[in-house]
């Protein structure tokens, strides 16, 4: 039987490699040596912490087990795969601090959200356009009660710590929307969020921007359903949910139906 303590090992020294290769990376170092040497280790690492994990983590194991074939005999990662590694890893680092420590004390100074948006900066204009026409204007759901990084009066202040700021918020939320594009795969930051997104596990919703495929979207597509955010069906049935968990009465019919319609017209406009 393998212990906690093996497992935290394990996980120390995948997030060394992994945080050696990154470093490296942005540094401009030669990719060569360090990828030659560095990926044997983190094919080892991984496989230490699989081994590790499936008696009380099956399925984070069987996802890690995925990517092992991926670091065989290669001198360089696929970039997709390295960022899949990067998301399921902080994704158990997460689920084993919960698992360890029992259960969480959430930060009493931060005020509980009702739903985190994770998504790429890049694809800002269209993260807008659903926070104000789809959860808003159209939902009722108060700006308050969403948490946004892209948008300035939901986002982090000045001078708060980032990355605790973001897990806090994460925790409490009721819901969890990620917003998957071609910019979300290619963004580190969003990979980690994606991790711990998928750690607390708050009634995740997985929605694809018009220029992603399906096929396009690796493990998050044989884990769970996603959908087109631009399929009138699926923002119907979202905006049903929504209304029903919170009880919320103040958006007719009739004016969803013309702030789904108006947000389905601006998103032909925005060039993603």
């Amino acid at each position: 039987m393998v212990d906690n303590s093996q497992i935290k090992q394990n996980l120390v020294r995948c997030n060394k490699i992994i945080e050696y290769i990154r470093s490296n990376i942005n540094s401009g170092k030669c990719k060569t040596c360090v990828f030659c040497k560095e990926l044997t280790n983190l094919h080892q690492a991984l496989i230490c912490l699989t081994e590790s994990l499936r008696e009380k983590f099956p399925i984070e194991a069987e996802f890690l087990q995925g990517y092992l074939v991926s670091l065989v005999g290669v001198r360089t990662i696929n970039p997709y795969d390295f960022g899949g590694i990067l998301a399921v890893v902080n994704m158990i680092s997460i689920k084993y601090e919960r698992y360890a420590t029992t259960l969480n004390k959430v930060n009493p100074t931060i005020k509980k959200k009702k739903i985190f948006i994770s998504h790429a900066s890049k694809d800002k204009a269209l993260i807008q356009a659903f926070v104000d026409d789809i959860l808003q204007l159209g939902t009722g759901i108060d700006a308050n009660d969403i948490f946004c990084t892209s948008i300035e009066d939901m986002a982090i202040k000045n001078g708060e710590d980032i990355r605790k700021h973001i897990q806090e918020n994460i925790r409490c939320v009721d819901f969890s929307f990620l917003i998957i594009s071609k910019n979300y795969k290619a963004s580190e930051i969003c990979l980690n969020e994606m991790g711990a997104v998928w750690a607390y596990d708050n009634n995740v919703k997985l929605y694809l921007l018009p220029n992603t495929d399906f096929d396009n979207i690796g493990w998050l597509y044989n884990t769970r359903i996603a959908e087109k955010i631009d399929n009138s069906i699926a923002l119907d049935e979202l905006h049903e949910q929504l209304q029903k968990y919170y009880s919320l009465q103040n958006s007719s019919i009739k004016n969803w139906s013309r702030q789904r319609e108006k947000f389905l017209n601006e998103i032909k406009t925005i060039k993603l």
